[in-house]
C-alpha cells in the first residue's frame, strides 16, 4: 500500500470516526430533549393536579364553614328558644303539660301552707327553659354533624 492510500484510508477511516461520534452527539442530545419534555409534561401534570386539589379544598372550608355558621344560629336559637320559654312560663303564656301540672299544684301548696312565696314557680320555668335550650342545642349539634358528613361525600 502506498502512502496515499494509507493517508487516504486514514481520512476516510478518521471521517468515519467523526461521523460515528457525531451520531452518538446526536443520539445523546435527542435523548435529552426527550427527558427534558418528558420532565416538563410531568411537572405541568403535578402543578395541573395541585390545581385541582386545592381547588377542592377550598370548596370543602367553604362547605364546612357554611355548616358552622349554620350550627352557631342554631346555637343561638336554641338560646333564645330557652329564654322565651322560661319567660312565657312565668308571664302564664305558656303552660306546662298536664303530667307536670300535679308537681305545680303540690309544691304551691306546701309554699301557701308555710307562708313562703313560691320560688318554685320560678324554678320550674328555669328549668323547662334550660331543658328547651339543651334540647334544642343538641338537636343543632346533630344538624350540624349530619351536614359536615353530607357535605364530606359530595
Amino acid at each position: 500500500m502506498s502512502i496515499l492510500s494509507r493517508v487516504l484510508l486514514g481520512a476516510v477511516l478518521l471521517l468515519a470516526g467523526i461521523a460515528v461520534w457525531q451520531r452518538g452527539t446526536v443520539a445523546q442530545a435527542e435523548r435529552a430533549r426527550d427527558y427534558a419534555q418528558t420532565a416538563k409534561a410531568v411537572a405541568e401534570q403535578e402543578r395541573d393536579n395541585a390545581i385541582a386539589v386545592i381547588a377542592v379544598e377550598r370548596q370543602r372550608v367553604k362547605r364546612a364553614e357554611a355548616v358552622a355558621t349554620q350550627y352557631e344560629q342554631e346555637k343561638a336559637d336554641a338560646e333564645s328558644k330557652g329564654a322565651a320559654v322560661a319567660d312565657g312560663l312565668r308571664a302564664g303564656n305558656l303552660r306546662l303539660q298536664q303530667r307536670w301540672a300535679g308537681c305545680e299544684a303540690r309544691v304551691s301548696d306546701l309554699a301557701a301552707a308555710s307562708g313562703q312565696p313560691d320560688g318554685a314557680a320560678d324554678d320550674r320555668a328555669d328549668s323547662a327553659g334550660r331543658i328547651v335550650r339543651a334540647a334544642a342545642a343538641c338537636d343543632a349539634q346533630v344538624r350540624g354533624l349530619q351536614a359536615l358528613v353530607r357535605a364530606d361525600r359530595e
